[in-house]
């Protein structure tokens, strides 16, 4: 805060001029500058309308969908198209202007007529500026009009047209695609393919069930021809009819009876059961026991005997016959069912790949159906937008705020001066920010400290006189330090200077007299000067008394002389109590840099608001580079630049200055 209002105090000429100019500039410019009103309007863009590329019926997809920015950029575009301008202002002068005043006049349509977007909705502002109330207005209405017209010649010109174009060819492209679906199903017999196609299948499955039902009748038929051949083997042609020995025939055609029984049996149970089936086997066993009892009663008989047809042999040869004829006839079923069964399955094929080619026949037309009927509506509404766009109810523009006529002024005059009393405050500011970072000067002890990193033991405010302070409570920090620098306090100070003679001999003078307040008649002045006399020793030395105080002079080349300036330094300090030294500025001599090495301390003496802090910076680098040791800092010459009442309301206050 204290270097702040330093700084601005320090150059308060500057930025007073330039914060009263500027205010003054606005002043001049509220009371010249003419009024101008500005008329305004709003217009709400949409994606509807031309901007709305869904399919008939069906919702837009995400990658159709126009962004609301990109209609909002779209619509600005054509209101700050310049063709609109040039239309607008050709309408406004007549068919007789000349192209000169046409361009001035859209300069400054250009000039005062502002397209913006609003920062938080998709709407768009429009605003022209005007010394005319009415005549802002009426151009931003006239421009909309202009705007609505060729937006309907930009937009929709062609639309209708180009869309029944596209319509009508996609329809020609249908009726063909149609009629070549009807001739290829006349040229294949076919009418609905799906039920052909069906029926097909259902023939073949019922035609592989019949050949199936007929391999097992013929495997059924060759088994029983097979048995009954088995059985017939063994059944004579002739068997016996009559005896006459009574009892024995009538035994023996009881017998026989039994026999014929059983092979009856045997004939029948072969027809069902393998040739080793057990009970085939028992039949046979019982049939040959009879007959070996047969064969066993004959011998035992004579008489005479008849034979006639066996009829079980001939019923054998018929069943037999029958078996044959069937299995012929199954075998010729089964060979039929092979060629009908290769016939339907040709035919399933060939059906099948008419129906790939009829779907994708159909695919096509349904493709070509679907776009007849997109362009279709399009069509339509491309005409309903060609009625739309062509005034203020188009349904992708709408105004929500129509131009009317302003009553206020657009650049009040109080608006001005707060805007000059602003801009002044931040001028102001910045070239007080630039006066500050280009002053190398230092004005308050803070800035030396801060710069340097060397404590300011002595700064006080110049007097109105121009001189400075001489008391002991003056000089009180830098005599507390002089005394508490090392074993046994420094008897012998260098007082050094950059560039200032007349600082260094104040310097001098003000704080040996505040240490001959102290120590009266102990302290001792002595300057080094260019061409005064070298002494040998101390006592060899003129010594003046000014003031209470020994004075003397002692030539620079006793610095560079074997260096006598130590010895005689050491001298004086055995005599008196304090030795304030002086040499020329480290700006003529280096001489007092070399000095430096010769005595107990060294305090630097800077002019506030004189020295540079680059010069200050490079006097504390070549004596500490020597060796010696800096002490502290003497600031002369310090102004105070902020009011009093104002420094004890805000620094003093808060931080109170020692």
């Amino acid at each position: 805060m204290r270097d702040l209002l330093n700084s601005a105090f320090y150059h308060r000429r500057v930025v007073a001029i330039v914060f009263c100019t500027i205010i003054a500039l606005g002043v001049i410019a509220a009371i010249l500058l003419p009024p101008t009103y500005r008329a305004e309007a709003r217009l709400l863009p949409l994606s509807a309308g031309i901007y709305d590329m869904q399919s008939a019926n069906s919702a837009p997809s995400p990658n159709q969908a126009l962004d609301p920015l990109e209609v909002v950029n779209v619509e600005m575009q054509l209101l700050a198209s310049m063709e609109i301008h040039r239309s607008l202002v050709r309408k406004a002068l007549g068919p007789g202007a000349t192209t000169a005043e046409v361009n001035a006049e859209l300069n400054a349509l250009e000039a005062n007529l502002h397209v913006t977007k609003a920062t938080d909705a998709n709407v768009i502002e429009l605003s022209y500026t005007a010394r005319d109330p009415a005549k802002a207005a009426d151009m931003l209405r006239r421009l909309l009009a202009e705007y609505f017209e060729a937006r309907a010649n930009v937009l929709t010109s062609g639309r209708v047209a180009f869309l029944v174009g596209q319509r009508d060819k996609v329809k020609a492209q249908l009726d063909a695609a149609n009629a070549g679906i009807v001739v290829y199903q006349q040229q294949n017999n076919v009418v609905d393919i799906a039920a052909q196609i069906a029926g097909a299948v259902q023939q073949d499955d019922l035609l592989r069930q019949h050949k199936l039902d007929a391999e097992a009748s013929l495997a059924d038929g060759r088994q029983s021809v097979a048995t009954l051949q088995s059985g017939a083997r063994s059944v004579p042609a002739q068997v016996e009819l009559y005896s006459d020995n009574a009892e024995s025939a009538r035994t023996i055609g009881e017998m026989q009876a039994q026999v014929l029984q059983l092979q009856s049996r045997r004939a029948d149970l072969a027809s069902r059961y393998m040739a080793g089936a057990p009970l085939v086997v028992q039949v046979d066993k019982q049939i040959a026991g009879l007959q070996s009892a047969i064969a066993r009663q004959k011998g035992n008989l004579v008489a005479t005997r008849r034979t006639g047809r066996n009829q079980y042999y001939d019923s054998s040869q018929d069943r037999l016959t029958q078996a044959k004829a069937t299995i012929a006839g199954e075998a010729a079923r089964s060979t039929a069912l092979n060629a009908q069964i290769g016939a339907s399955r040709t035919r399933l094929n060939q059906l099948i790949a008419i129906q790939d080619t009829i779907s994708r026949l159909r695919l096509d037309r349904d493709v070509l159906a679907d776009t007849f009927r997109t362009l279709s509506t399009q069509v339509e509404q491309a005409r309903v937008q060609l009625n739309q766009t062509t005034s203020a109810g188009s349904p992708n523009v709408r105004i929500i705020e129509a131009p009317t006529t302003p009553s206020k002024r657009s650049n009040p005059p109080m608006l001005l001066v707060a805007g000059s009393i602003v801009a002044a405050i931040m001028i102001a500011g910045a070239v007080l920010l630039v006066l500050t970072s280009l002053r190398d000067t230092f004005l308050a002890p803070q800035e030396v400290e801060r710069v340097l990193g060397l404590p300011v033991l002595y700064a006080p405010f110049q007097r109105r006189d121009g001189a400075i302070g001489a008391g002991r409570r003056d000089f009180g920090r830098l005599i507390a330090a002089i005394d508490g620098h090392g074993p046994h306090s420094a008897r012998t100070v260098l007082l050094l200077a950059p560039n200032s003679r007349r600082s260094l001999q104040e310097a001098a003078l003000g704080l040996g007299a505040a240490l001959n307040r102290r120590t009266p008649g102990r302290v001792m002045l002595v300057r080094f000067a260019d061409g005064a006399p070298v002494p040998s020793t101390g006592s060899e030395m003129q010594i003046d008394m000014v003031e209470g105080m020994a004075t003397g002079v002692i030539g620079t080349a006793a610095c560079s002389n074997r260096r006598l300036d130590a010895k005689l330094l050491a001298d004086l300090a055995s005599h008196f109590d304090y030795v304030i030294v002086t040499a020329p500025p480290t700006a003529t001599s280096f001489e007092s840099i070399e000095l430096s090495t010769a005595v107990d301390a060294v305090v630097l003496v800077l002019d506030a608001e004189g020295t540079r802090r680059p010069v200050a910076r490079d006097l504390v680098l070549q004596t500490t580079n020597a060796g010696s040791g800096i002490l502290g800092v003497m600031l002369l010459g310090r102004r105070q630049h902020i009011p009093q009442l104002l420094y004890r309301l805000l620094i003093e206050r808060r931080s109170p200055t020692p």
